[in-house]
């Protein structure tokens, strides 16, 4: 056991070392980016998370705007930070420049999900209110960031806050600089609207919870309790459920012996049973505490023509979504009542606007044009809050 952390440990040092002038760009210019490096080695290809595009996207834009860029994991930050003139991204390395004495660069955080601070804080109490239901601590099943890293939320240049204003509105409280919101971007596989014109109209009392770990934080436990009470619903789960055998343990007779409620585990997008689950629902809910635009729902929506049964935490907003006001039984209710009294004329054109409104908003494209936008004003100094 020792032996084998030992060498995964030495292929995490090796795998996540330093990228540098990935693009083999001879400029003066340069920009530290602060994320992730394995998608610059050819690894993350399968489409499991949008941080491998999102991290590729920022480099490329860096390098259209005449930068040499450098990628570094955002836990081994370099000891020189002298040379860059740009530092974006997250983690160690904030505290590491505003530490250093050094002055003069360019700060911009790059916030994937909201403020850590207020996710903390939620993901436990979601934690606390199982607790009080059934005497079961599950805080394995949250999504606490032991490290806050406060120097990049207060003392930046600026801020791009992943999804709409209820992510920008958690770093509001703690940071007086410019924030830019921009929406999240997700992987399209599908060709939804086909998938929608071939859904059966009797398929409106089909949901799905779609979602990776953290279960308590993203809701999980809400949608079992609530569901295994309408056994004339039916809902399909999929996600990192073997990954949290507490969690298991505590809904094992919601997760396995509710008739009506189906458990898929981890579901390739790319695979045809993601085609066949997708198209089987109308709905996808997701009652999740903190989310920095919720690519989960996105990829069910821009795949799928899904209706969004959503928190207003989710942080994604089409115009056309039915919201989960409160993260409780009563607040999962009044939400699916509201679901089953639309039409099926409603549905149909609520299922088109959502996807209309994805498909525009939230496309790689769109993603790489709106950061473009905003990195450009941001490293010119047209400071404007977005």
């Amino acid at each position: 056991m020792i032996l084998m952390k030992g060498l995964r440990f030495l292929y995490c040092m090796y795998a996540d070392r330093p990228v540098e002038n990935f693009f083999k760009k001879k400029t003066n210019k340069k920009v530290l980016i602060s994320y992730i490096t394995r998608p610059f080695r050819g690894e993350n290809k399968t489409k499991t998370h949008t941080n491998s595009f999102e991290v590729m996207a920022a480099a490329k834009v860096f390098n259209e705007l005449g930068y040499r860029v450098d990628v570094m994991h955002y836990l081994n930050p370099p000891s020189n930070l002298k040379k860059y003139d740009v530092i974006y991204g997250f983690g160690d390395v904030f505290q590491n420049y505003f530490e250093s004495g050094l002055t003069g660069k360019k700060t911009i955080y790059y916030g994937a999900g909201m403020h850590v601070s207020h996710q903390n804080t939620a993901s436990l109490n979601r934690v606390k209110d199982i607790y009080e239901k059934k005497g079961v601590w599950l805080a394995k099943s949250a999504r606490f960031v032991e490290k806050t890293w406060s120097h990049q939320t207060c003392l930046v240049d600026s801020i791009i806050a992943l999804g709409d204003h209820e992510c920008k509105n958690t770093y509001k409280k703690y940071y007086k600089g410019p924030i830019y919101t921009l929406p999240a971007p997700f992987y399209q596989v599908l060709d939804a609207n086909d998938i929608s014109r071939k859904r059966d109209r009797t398929k409106s009392k089909n949901f799905l919870w779609f979602g990776s770990s953290g279960l308590v934080h993203k809701g999980l436990d809400l949608c079992l309790e609530y569901f295994s009470t309408r056994l004339d619903l039916t809902l399909h789960v999929c996600g990192s459920i073997f990954s949290e055998p507490d969690f298991m343990k505590l809904y094992d007779k919601e997760l396995f012996k509710s008739p009506n409620i189906v458990v898929h585990g981890f579901v390739d997008i790319q695979s045809n049973q993601f085609k066949e689950i997708i198209g089987s629902c109308t709905f996808i809910i997701y009652p999740s505490c903190s989310e920095g635009g919720a690519p989960s729902v996105l990829t069910a929506i821009g795949n799928g023509a899904l209706i969004p049964i959503v928190s207003h935490e989710s942080s994604v907003s089409t115009g056309y979504e039915i919201f989960i006001e409160s993260l409780d039984f009563l607040g999962i209710e009044k939400a699916i009542f509201e679901a089953e009294n639309y039409s099926y004329d409603e549905l149909s054109v609520m299922a088109e606007e959502n996807l209309r409104v994805v498909l525009t908003n939230n496309s790689q494209d769109a993603y790489y044009s709106n950061l473009k936008e905003i990195i450009s004003r941001i490293i010119s100094d047209e400071v404007q809050n977005m």
